[in-house]
């Protein structure tokens, strides 16, 4: 009888050290909703300017959420950090599902796309404001783990809303796209406000001043996260290169089979969620640097042997790898800028790395676009090449600081 007693009470303490709070499940299970609607909008004006041929329409749509997000991040943050989160949020979430609204109201395609561009805008603040309060909605003892389930459901939404736009395009057109992302931003808006309690905004922390640069100083002098940022913004240019350059080279491959292509793409996002939820595991959690510096290694290992070795059956099990890299990467950044950086900071620095990772997929869109100096193979090859250099030199420096690299670190 004491013995199922304490295997009852085993059981339940096992339970309690591996479930996410309701709260945060809320908040993760709106983000997920809101990234599929995000899906469909965007690949929806994609498919609007290929089909009416519109010059530079497909680079516009992309230019309309990368650049917002490089100029206007620093000062979003701050404005994240010195106000209310949870307000900052909702407000923010309103603002993209009021200018998706507007977009399905009008028929000119540059005016969506400008409209498109006014939702990255508030985007920024409610991706910035969201980072900084899944932690307290979570705990410091979940973030961890909720941090694993939001990358793992990324993955999984990534996987689902291509396919489900490029159906619901060819049947409804693109308003009704931009009309179900605007819904989406509102069902997250609701969840936001069910899950955030009011007096939640006294344990996120304010500062009363904040500079510019304050989201860029506190990534830079964070331990772990400055001395991997090279390496971070080494792996978003490489992945960017290959998105572009391997839409050419993997057609190849797949000897213009458009689902083999498909399925090509697939098998990287379907890599990711294992990767995104091992990381989130226990044990692995805390070790900021393996997960990081081991998941830029997979995802440079698996882009340069996909370039070298020109054959499907090897590049599906190759962009498994880099897919799982990339999962474990993802929720290892995260992790350590939830633990590392001040939670003051959080909304600008945040904002802050997003605009530096977009910067970085820029410059991978435009070196990865056809020339006549490297073919598209040999770009593939050089995206692969790029990270694994960069990984190899920290883990090198790592190892002569005698840090733990593939250790648990602390905090």
């Amino acid at each position: 009888m004491d013995t199922q007693k304490t295997r009852k009470v085993s059981f339940a303490a096992l339970h309690r050290t591996t479930v996410v709070p309701a709260p945060a499940l809320i908040l993760i299970a709106g983000t997920l909703f809101s990234r599929v609607g995000d899906s469909l909008a965007s690949l929806g004006m994609v498919l609007d300017a290929a089909h009416e041929d519109i010059p530079g329409g497909v680079t516009e749509v992309f230019l309309a959420d990368l650049v917002p997000t490089v100029v206007a991040a620093p000062l979003i943050g701050s404005l994240v950090d010195r106000l209310s989160a949870r307000a900052v949020c909702l407000w923010a979430l309103v603002a993209q599902a009021l200018a998706l609204g507007a977009a399905t109201a009008v028929d000119a395609f540059h005016l969506r796309v400008a409209l498109i561009s006014v939702a990255g805008l508030a985007g920024v603040a409610s991706v910035a404001a969201g980072f900084k309060i899944l932690p307290v909605v979570a705990g410091e003892k979940y973030t961890g783990r909720a941090n694993s389930l939001l990358t793992a459901g990324l993955s999984a939404a990534g996987l689902l809303g291509p396919a489900l736009a490029g159906f619901l395009h060819s049947v409804w057109g693109t308003s009704v796209l931009l009309g179900a992302d605007a819904v989406s931003f509102l069902v997250l808006a609701w969840c936001t406000a069910l899950a955030v309690p009011r007096s939640a905004d006294v344990t996120l922390g304010r500062r009363p001043s904040a500079k510019l640069s304050d989201g860029y100083q506190a990534l830079r002098h964070a331990p772990v996260v400055g001395a991997l940022l090279p390496t971070l913004a080494a792996a978003m240019l490489a992945t960017s290169i290959e998105v572009v350059a391997g839409v050419y080279y993997l057609r190849d491959v797949a000897e213009g089979n458009d689902s083999v292509f498909g399925l090509f793409l697939a098998t990287w996002a379907l890599g990711s969620i294992p990767g995104a939820l091992l990381a989130g595991r226990t044990g692995w959690a805390n070790r900021h640097t393996a997960l990081i510096l081991g998941g830029v290694l997979a995802i440079s290992l698996g882009l340069l042997f996909a370039g070298i070795v020109p054959m499907a059956a090897v590049i599906f099990p190759l962009f498994l790898l880099g897919g799982f890299g990339n999962g474990a990467c993802n929720v290892g950044l995260r992790n350590a800028v939830h633990t590392h950086v001040p939670a003051e900071v959080h909304g600008s620095a945040w904002a802050c790395y997003q605009a530096l990772s977009r910067s970085c997929i820029g410059l991978g869109y435009l070196l990865g676009t056809p020339n006549s100096l490297v073919s598209s193979r040999g770009q593939v090859i050089v995206s692969g090449a790029i990270p694994l250099v960069c990984s190899l030199w920290a883990m090198l420096i790592t190892t002569r600081r005698k840090q733990p690299a593939f250790g648990e670190l602390p905090g």
